[in-house]
């Protein structure tokens, strides 16, 4: 059996069993077939290297594109009458139907021919060159402009006789003129066509010329071979269309909805898109002219009300981006193109409600997923702040980060100095289901909340403080969800329940459904993980996990609900679930990699599959100069000198604790502007007496004493005690100053410095006095 060496669009190699014919039979290439282009084995090679970036497409030379003008159209053709409004097919005709006649049910004159011809002159400036498309209701010829000396995109009608030719040229003329935007082909002149007695019955719309590589174009030269194309560059397309259709959308006297986008409607145009064919642009809620629309992308509902949407647009964009996508490189590690994946079914929701609010909302979210595609592929690009979520000021899970405090001393039991010398394992410190709903970010006000000003003022908002609605004043939903996060900030049965009807009211609020169906889901999810820290119901945890869940579909752009997704999923040990936490904190850290809290996330996952060198190399990647850079050195060298937790080889190698200790000056004292928090003198002591703990225990685990191995690990005795190793005895000495050092510094009480003092008895070498 011979294995096809062929890939798919995608990237993904074929894998299919070439038949004896020599052809595949899942890809239908043969054998021999140079097939599509290689790929780079780097993922940091895929894709442009800059953001939004589009390879440089220059069009075709003018005598390239132009058509034979007897060519027939590719269209169904039909009767110019309203009245009549056959479509030439059974059983009005047979056969081929002439370009130009009569209608056979009416006898209205029909004409499909280019209405100029090569060498006509408009207006004494613009001579034809001849035809190069037409679109659903005109034909489109190139035309020098004799007056500047370049070349120009002339528009006609496609039936010259069309009963109602001449306003839908007026709509179109009036619709370019309107809307000026440099993501859509711009008007340039308008020649009015008259009949004998001087009645305008038409027109042609003079454009620029932007060539002929329309998306249809730039696929079919994907299916040659002949032009890779990236999902990076099928997410700045619906980028670069969803800004001009939220220009299009932008509130103001005159809200246009453009009816008819699908690829052939999109050009490449050098560096960047432009959007054509502006005949079906209708302002919204317009009836007449009826909207032109294609079946195949238009949104379920258009169809029974025939009027195009803001909802319907997004939905075309949608249905477009899914079709690109099926001929895009998409190889990208980790989560790879979910979150675009999720920006395309929510675009293409049936429900119209239930999709992007605007073409702002979904060029956020899609921006996000691009983001993060480059991110996990290795790439790197200036961060962006979210328009949803405001930065936690607290890091979660940075207890595996932070220096421990004198308890972790205190709280030992006295120990005997013939006992052997085991440090504490290491507490990973995953953050509990309460620090979780704590610390992590906080939604932004929904900005048409009628008290929404309120909490953007600084001088009038307390966030520790409940508010009251005003009577007055239409009830506000961020109100009842500032509450929320008030009392979910108390410890109490009571605050829960009030935090519930908080909840209970802000659902109650009408208002548009698809910008605060996430905001209240979020809310109930941190209830959830507030009722789980109080009740100790792992179930609570799980319903958290579900509520999150929703709000990713919602946003799937943003990487807070990335991440509190992933905390979840740690926190319930769920290695089945998918994502998996490791995926959900590798896509944070990716995007953000002065993330601490994704990267302490990713380490403690690594310490419990008992893989010391992953945790620490993954804090290693903490971008340096930020605030979270020194919480994740103490990590990086709190793991790299300790006992971990469980089975395995929970031990270091001594070597590996100093060099730990001679990292550990470099975090004291650190000049100011460094642009990194730095340790103090009695941070520097409690670190350095842990490390050297977790030394001792190492090299007391590794000593040559008489005995046999289970005698080495149990109690000592006098004797041993007074012949250890060099080494051993070093150490000893060495810590014994630690807990003096300690117990000099810390005398709050006396029982806090009886224990100190004890430690330091029980660890020094046996003398022979």
């Amino acid at each position: 059996m011979t294995v096809c060496p062929h890939r798919h669009f995608t990237g993904a190699r074929c894998g299919g069993t070439v038949l004896p014919t020599g052809y595949c039979a899942v890809c239908g290439r043969a054998r021999n077939d140079p097939g599509l282009p290689e790929l780079p084995e780097d993922p940091r090679e895929l894709g442009p290297r800059e953001l939004l970036a589009l390879p440089e497409r220059e069009p075709r030379p003018a005598e390239e594109r132009l058509l034979s003008p007897d060519a027939p159209p590719r269209i169904r053709m039909g009767c110019s009458s309203d009245d009549c409004g056959i479509t030439f097919a059974p059983p009005y005709t047979e056969g081929t139907v002439p370009i130009e006649g009569y209608c056979p049910a009416c006898g209205t004159r029909y004409s499909y021919r280019p209405e100029l011809a090569k060498g006509d002159m408009l207006r004494d400036q613009y001579r034809i060159m001849g035809p190069i498309a037409h679109g659903g209701q005109g034909w489109v010829h190139l035309a020098e402009d004799t007056h500047l000396g370049d070349v120009v995109a002339v528009k006609g009608l496609l039936n010259r006789y069309e009963h109602d030719g001449a306003r839908l040229a007026d709509v179109e003329r009036r619709n370019l003129v309107a809307i000026r935007h440099p993501r859509i082909v711009q008007i340039r002149d308008f020649v009015a066509r008259r009949d004998a007695t001087g009645r305008v019955t038409g027109g042609h719309i003079v454009m620029d010329d932007v060539g002929d590589g329309t998306l249809v174009k730039v696929i079919e030269e994907v299916r040659r071979g002949e032009f890779v194309l990236d999902i990076e560059h099928v997410a700045a397309y619906g980028c670069q269309i969803l800004e001009a259709f939220a220009h299009l959308h932008a509130d103001g006297e005159r809200v246009f909805v453009y009816g008819d986008m699908k690829p052939s409607n999109v050009v490449h145009h050098r560096d960047g898109v432009k959007v054509i064919d502006l005949g079906g642009m209708r302002e919204q809620g317009q009836s007449q002219p009826p909207a032109h629309v294609t079946a195949d992308y238009m949104a379920p509902e258009t169809g029974v009300s025939g009027m195009p949407t803001v909802a319907h647009d997004l939905h075309t964009v949608g249905v477009t981006l899914r079709e690109l996508a099926r001929w895009a490189v998409a190889e990208v590690p980790g989560l790879g193109i979910a979150s675009f994946q999720g920006v395309v079914e929510r675009a293409v929701r049936p429900a119209p409600d239930r999709r992007f609010t605007d073409a702002r909302e979904m060029v956020g979210q899609l921006r996000g997923a691009l983001r993060e595609i480059r991110a996990l592929r290795g790439k790197s690009d200036p961060p962006e702040p979210s328009d949803y979520f405001r930065p936690s000021t607290q890091l979660l899970g940075a207890r595996l980060g932070t220096v421990p405090g004198i308890e972790h001393w205190l709280r030992r039991p006295r120990r005997d100095r013939y006992e052997p010398p085991v440090a504490p394992a290491l507490d990973p410190g995953a953050p509990t289901p309460t620090e979780i709903a704590a610390c992590l970010p906080v939604p932004r006000p929904y900005r048409g909340d009628p008290q929404a000003a309120r909490f953007e003022v600084s001088s009038g908002y307390d966030p520790r403080r409940l508010l009251a609605q005003e009577g007055d004043k239409p009830r506000s939903v961020e109100i009842c969800l500032h509450n929320v996060r008030v009392l979910l900030s108390r410890n109490t049965r009571r605050d829960l329940d009030l935090a519930q009807e908080e909840l209970d009211t802000a659902d109650s609020v009408p208002g548009p459904p698809a910008v605060r169906r996430w905001r209240l889901e979020w809310h109930r999810a941190l209830l959830a993980l507030r009722n789980a820290g109080l009740d100790g119901d792992r179930a609570q945890v799980a319903e958290a996990r579900a509520h999150f869940t929703r709000v990713n579909l919602e946003l799937p752009g943003e990487y807070a609900p990335k991440l509190a997704l992933a905390y979840c999923t740690e926190w319930l040990g769920d290695d089945t679930a998918e994502p998996t936490a490791r995926e959900l904190y590798e896509t944070v850290f990716a995007r953000n990699p002065a993330h601490g809290g994704a990267a302490l996330g990713l380490a403690r996952l690594a310490l419990r599959a008992h893989d010391r060198r992953s945790a620490i190399d993954v804090l290693g990647r903490v971008r340096p100069g930020t605030l979270d850079h020194t919480v994740a050195r103490i990590a990086s060298l709190r793991i790299r000198a300790a006992r971990l937790p469980g089975d395995g080889d929970p031990l270091p190698a001594p070597d590996e604790v100093d060099a730990a200790l001679a990292e550990l000056p470099g975090l004291v004292g650190r000049s100011p502007g460094a642009g990194e928090p730095s340790l103090s003198g009695d941070e520097a002591l409690r670190l350095s007496t842990e490390l050297h703990e977790w030394k001792l225990d190492a090299v007391h685990h590794l000593g040559d004493r008489p005995g046999p191995a289970g005698r080495r690990a149990g109690r000592l005795d006098a004797r041993g005690l007074r012949r250890l190793s060099g080494p051993e005895r070093e150490l000893r000495e060495r810590l014994e100053a630690h807990y003096r050092r300690l117990a000099a510094r810390h005398q709050e009480t006396a029982a806090a410095h009886e224990l100190l003092v004890d430690l330091m008895h029980a660890i020094r070498p046996q003398t022979v006095f």
